[in-house]
């Protein structure tokens, strides 16, 4: 069972890989309004506490970027991006 649940949390982080790259790059056509909305920032005082994770936090930790810039240039070669996510490992694997 816990071979199944890495596998398939493996298979998540993939995904969303993918598509972050996908995105990232433009391919994914005029979804501008899409882009917009990933890449603002909101405006206004949020709670106390920590603050909350997001999709692109994700993307950044998996492909080891300190910033959205960062990423959105590895993104760019798309053959490096590719290989970055094949080699995805998660911490509990061997």
């Amino acid at each position: 069972m816990a071979y199944v649940s890495k596998r398939l949390l493996q298979q998540l982080m993939k995904r969303k890989l993918r598509y972050a790259g996908h995105f990232m790059r433009g391919s994914s056509g005029p979804l501008l309004q899409l882009h917009i909305s990933l890449e603002r920032k909101i405006e206004g005082k949020r709670g106390q506490g920590r603050p909350r994770r997001n999709c692109m936090d994700n993307v950044k930790e998996w492909s080891g970027s300190t910033s959205y810039g960062d990423t959105k240039q590895k993104a760019k070669n798309r053959e490096e991006w590719r290989d970055m996510v094949a080699n995805l490992w998660t911490e509990d694997s061997t």
